[in-house]
């Protein structure tokens, strides 16, 4: 048997830090006692203490012992009830075995008065007769049968514990008395020791914590493994075997179960427990000792305090998955901002842009996709120094979401990475969630731009001033240096310092409105200048931003309209305005050669830039 497992899955994952923290806390609890009606289960260590969770998406998390191998016990009573249902249909199975809750222990010999058919196939009367349908010539290849689907669940061989196995069937007189009763009715055909002894030995297959929880992610992905790819258990089949569990897998607490904790489960006398949420993950519990009704009594606490710590319930229904909420990922060496960059900026965009990263989220984000999207991005962050989460195009985002970007978030600024949320303006639960926060979340840092341009632009000059001496907006660039000016003749040049009017513009201030009259341009000699627009529903938009040696307005030289868009300063900016009454024609056609091939070579970025992020 193994022993206890370390945390495998790094730093940034705030799911393996939360499993790690709730085993820590509970790993005191001392209540219950260790089976003992079957011998060999008393010898279990009751400190043994796993936890697992795999999500639909094959992220494993586990912590404790969850790869200490233990007897499987009346979990195994659901995969044999979805062979069952695979090899008859659900009306055959439902002539002998049906689904009402028992209310009574697991051992009860509850059965119907004029039928003689078992309440449900979690109990031990209904499991032994639903093992007794798996289609087989002989008790061997039944046997076979059942191991063969915990591999297709489990990705790995069954095996059983001959040790377990014997003790079960040497004491199992109450099971079969049960046989033989079901053998009367008609409800188990042949030999009922047969069966039992097929019984005995399903029960006593061993697995691991992560094996339960990986048996419930195959149910919780409608039938498929999410690490193997492998059909455990045919889709239609998966959907009944989850109701029943979710009625009567946790015998006579299953109505409390499902009321407080909200997740079809399945125990086991062996300490385990196994619960599922649908289409999100699979839990597995491992703890030997036990409360009165025969669950684990650390696994009661691990499910009951993971549903109420992250909001978890079967009827809280998820409608989006992890490929649906990721809409698109790049880098700023492939997509930036709106800012015009000088070309050593570039240069240092280019060479080191892959250390900035942004996620563009879409959708409803829910435990197991907002998981799947942390898990994306951690992998990433051996050579990613800045992120930006967009959550413009998400359209709900829940508690669990909530906790685990919050953590995800705080995990990132403790290792000094920078991490910005934007378009979450809009998303006032979530905000107040960040702002209440975290002790050490700096959550004002990680909300401080409402759009990821100005998230990434942050980041870029962030970036350009770790590489560069100094930055150009920093340095006027004089007149004959613009790039307006290339190929000017020298009287050229002469005329424009005598017409152009120098200018400056404090931090914000408006240089000219849309609507105003289009008669003049400007050429910045230093600063930067955002042109914006207006847009429905929000303030404004930015088209761009430009710095020192490029010019803005030099439409005015070519049409009469009136503006089209606002030019504000971003920083204190020195201009020089030119009146295109005062340019002459000549001047004009070489200055419209440098404006095209500047467009040409804005619209080719952002051709590029288009193909990456597919609209």
């Amino acid at each position: 048997m193994e022993g206890p497992v370390a945390s495998d899955c790094g730093k940034w994952f705030p799911l393996q830090g939360y499993l790690e923290t709730l085993h820590a806390r509970l790993a005191d609890v001392d209540d219950g006692e260790v089976a003992d009606y079957i011998p060999e289960l008393y010898l279990a260590n009751r400190d043994w203490f796993g936890i697992a969770l795999v999500t639909v998406d094959g992220n494993v998390y586990q912590v404790g012992d969850a790869r200490r191998a233990f007897t499987v016990q009346s979990i195994a009573k659901a995969i044999t009830y979805g062979i069952a249902l695979e090899d008859h249909g659900i009306g055959a199975v439902f002539e002998k075995v049906a689904v009402e809750p028992s209310g009574e222990a697991f051992n009860s010999i509850s059965l119907e008065p004029d039928s003689g058919r078992p309440l449900n196939p979690m109990i031990n009367a209904g499991a032994i007769a639903t093992t007794g349908l798996v289609k087989a010539d002989t008790p061997e290849q039944r046997f076979s049968r059942i191991l063969e689907c915990f591999q297709r669940y489990t990705g790995q061989p069954a095996t059983v514990d001959d040790a377990v196995y014997r003790s079960e069937r040497d004491t199992g007189h109450r099971n079969r008395a049960i046989s033989h009763l079901l053998r009367s009715a008609d409800i188990v055909s042949g030999v009922p020791e047969d069966v039992l002894d097929v019984y005995f030995k399903q029960c006593s297959i061993t697995v691991t914590a992560r094996d339960l929880a990986l048996i419930g992610a195959c149910l919780a992905n409608s039938g498929v493994n999410p690490i193997t790819g492998v059909v455990a258990i045919e889709r239609q089949y998966a959907e009944k075997v989850l109701s029943v569990m979710s009625t009567c897998g946790m015998y006579d607490y299953s109505g409390s179960w499902i009321f407080s904790v909200g997740m079809p489960a399945k125990s086991g006398v062996g300490g385990g427990i196994m619960a599922v949420l649908p289409g999100q993950f699979g839990l597995g519990v491992f703890s030997p000792p036990l409360d009165p009704k025969g669950n684990s009594v650390r696994g009661i606490r691990v499910c009951e305090e993971l549903s109420r710590d992250f909001g978890l319930h079967l009827f809280k229904v998820a409608r989006a998955t992890s490929s649906s909420v990721l809409r698109v990922t790049y880098d700023a060496a492939t997509v930036g901002s709106k800012r015009v960059h000088h070309e050593s900026e570039r240069e240092i965009l280019q060479r080191h842009g892959g250390s900035i990263r942004i996620y563009e989220l879409q959708g409803e984000l829910m435990f197991g996709s907002t998981d799947s999207v942390i898990k994306t991005i951690a992998e990433s962050m051996d050579t990613c120094h800045q992120i930006v989460l967009d959550f413009s195009r998400v359209v709900e985002i829940d508690n669990s979401s909530s906790k685990l970007l919050a953590d995800f978030a705080l995990n990132l600024q403790r290792h000094d990475k920078c991490i910005y949320y934007t378009g979450t303006d809009d998303k006032f639960a979530f905000r107040r969630h960040l702002l209440k926060g975290r002790p050490g979340l700096d959550s004002e840092a990680l909300l401080c731009f409402s759009d990821k341009d100005r998230a990434l632009e942050r980041c870029e000059d962030g970036l350009i001033q770790a590489y560069a001496v100094s930055t150009p907006c920093e340095t006027e660039v004089p007149l004959g240096e613009q790039y307006l000016c290339e190929g000017l003749s020298s009287e050229e040049m002469a005329h424009l310092y005598r017409v152009s009017k120098r200018r400056t513009f404090a931090e914000g201030e408006v240089i000219f409105r849309a609507g105003d009259p289009g008669d003049s341009f400007f050429m910045i000699l230093a600063g930067l200048v955002d042109i914006v627009v207006p847009v429905k529903g929000r303030r404004e938009r930015r088209l761009v931003t430009i710095r020192s040696g490029m010019s803005f307005g030099e439409f005015a030289m070519v049409t009469e309209q009136a503006r089209s868009a606002e030019a504000r300063s971003a920083t204190e900016t020195t201009c020089y305005e030119l009146s295109c009454r005062d340019i002459s024609d000549s001047m004009k056609a070489k200055f419209l050669v440098a404006v095209a091939k500047e467009l040409s070579r804005r619209l080719s970025k952002e051709a590029h830039e288009l193909q990456v992020l597919g609209s």
